[in-house]
């Protein structure tokens, strides 16, 4: 097989040609008749080029194009349209697509355009283990067993309750869900209810009327609003107060409110998403969530592990962010050296993914070169409440210190760490810090630090 290509065109004999003609020369084809079909594909197939129609119905080429290189910047987009301009051809080339080509065309024309294409780009190395579902990437099986019920409930009507620790992704499995439903060419509203007044989150939600209330000096539409035809998610859903939990489940159950300050009803047809990090059950027990509202929620649960519980997605996430985060820098070539990935999966990672990603790009800023190494990373953050994870390094303000002195500091601080967590085996502290073990000896004898 020589690549994986997706045709998206709404007229059925071209799309149908191409598949056909491109499969005899060895190719894998997938066919979408519009972009909402081809993201479906998109989302579940490890494509490598989608060779997509500008003018569709509903979302364009140019929408897509987005979308491929939003979710898979490595994926390469190649436009075809009986439209051609000079001005379309450079901004689809400015948006990222590989190249343009204009109807009428031979299949031999587009066949050299690939043939070029898959000559001079990098080879890419395809771990089958990986699965990719929008912007999430996995290789633990309870993640794959999640992107399995995710494809099976994504389409449907039904509210869904996604629940995971904070830093877990439950953003981008929302994303995911509207990405593959029939509402994806719809307003996607994202909302977080956290730490807002019970006054300001009815006026976020619901809007208000002119004059509803000191400031109010025009009339402004709610989230819900926003979101109609579309869907809705509704981030830290445990943190709405008591009194607006009735006016959520009137939504819930009926599509319709009030503005505040207002009279008549509001219809709306929006498809909810809520997210939290609390036991909302609990929370019903405690009194502090209604628990009507908390049944007409919990119609459909996803329950996001996290992600200490899946060390095997630890190195797939680190490579994935080291990409995502070197292209940003313009250098896509750095590795991540074998001792950080072990220094990765032992740690306990309270803030999860969010954690994790931040952890990459902060030792990109550090390397300075072709590979990520122990000290690059180090000191990872412990939780501190559990006693989990290795000892921080803290600065203790003595007076002034120049930059030679606190580098000094924190080299003697990290030396002083590995060796403890190797309990005294300079070998293995010194393959720890990435650094021979000569040279570990050197600097425990400047730093004054006995030999055991």
């Amino acid at each position: 097989m020589r690549g994986r290509i997706l045709v998206v065109d709404d007229e059925p004999l071209k799309r149908i040609t191409l598949q056909i003609e491109l499969s005899e020369q060895g190719y894998e084809v997938y066919e979408a008749p519009e972009a909402q079909t081809a993201r479906r594909i998109f989302d579940s197939k490890p494509i490598d080029v989608v060779v997509s129609d500008v003018r569709m119905p509903g979302m364009d080429g140019l929408d897509l194009l987005a979308y491929v290189k939003r979710a898979r910047p490595d994926v390469a987009v190649i436009l075809m349209t009986a439209y051609a301009t000079v001005d379309t051809a450079v901004l689809a080339i400015k948006r990222g697509a590989y190249d343009y080509i204009t109807k009428p065309f031979t299949t031999q024309e587009l066949l050299t355009k690939l043939e070029r294409l898959f000559a001079n780009r990098e080879p890419v190395e395809r771990d089958d283990g990986v699965e990719v579902l929008n912007r999430l990437v996995a290789r633990s099986q309870s993640m794959k067993r999640l992107f399995v019920q995710v494809r099976a409930v994504a389409d449907t009507e039904r509210t869904i309750l996604i629940c995971g620790e904070s830093g877990t992704g439950k953003e981008l499995f929302a994303e995911a869900i509207h990405g593959l439903s029939r509402r994806m060419a719809k307003p996607f509203v994202r909302f977080s209810c956290a730490a807002l007044q019970p006054s300001v989150l009815e006026s976020e939600l619901f809007g208000h009327e002119k004059g509803a209330f000191t400031g109010a000096i025009r009339q402004k539409a709610g989230r819900f609003e926003l979101a109609d035809g579309g869907t809705m998610l509704l981030d830290e859903v445990d943190d709405i107060p008591t009194e607006l939990q009735v006016k959520l489940l009137r939504v819930v159950e009926q599509q319709e409110f009030e503005r505040v300050g207002g009279e008549s009803p509001m219809r709306v047809d929006v498809r909810l998403l809520c997210a939290t990090k609390c036991d909302l059950l609990k929370l019903v027990q405690e009194g502090r969530f209604r628990e009507d509202l908390y049944y007409r929620l919990n119609v459909i649960s996803l329950v996001i592990p996290p992600l200490r519980e899946r060390p095997d997605d630890i190195p797939v996430l680190a490579k994935h962010f080291v990409t995502k985060h070197a292209a940003l820098v313009g250098d896509e070539e750095i590795t991540v050296s074998p001792h950080v990935m072990d220094e990765l999966t032992r740690h306990s990672w309270p803030g999860n993914i969010r954690e994790l990603e931040h952890v990459m790009e902060r030792a990109l800023a550090f390397c300075g070169g072709d590979e990520i190494r122990p000290e690059h990373i180090l000191p990872l953050s412990g939780d501190r409440a559990s006693g989990v994870g290795p000892p921080t390094l803290e600065l203790v303000e003595t007076g002034k210190l120049g930059l030679n002195e606190t580098v000094a500091d924190i080299e003697r601080r990290m030396i002083l760490m590995a060796l403890k967590q190797c309990s005294g085996n300079q070998a293995r502290a010194a393959q720890r810090l990435g650094i021979p073990r000569t040279t570990l000896r050197d600097k425990m004898a400047k730093h004054a630090i006995p030999v055991s």
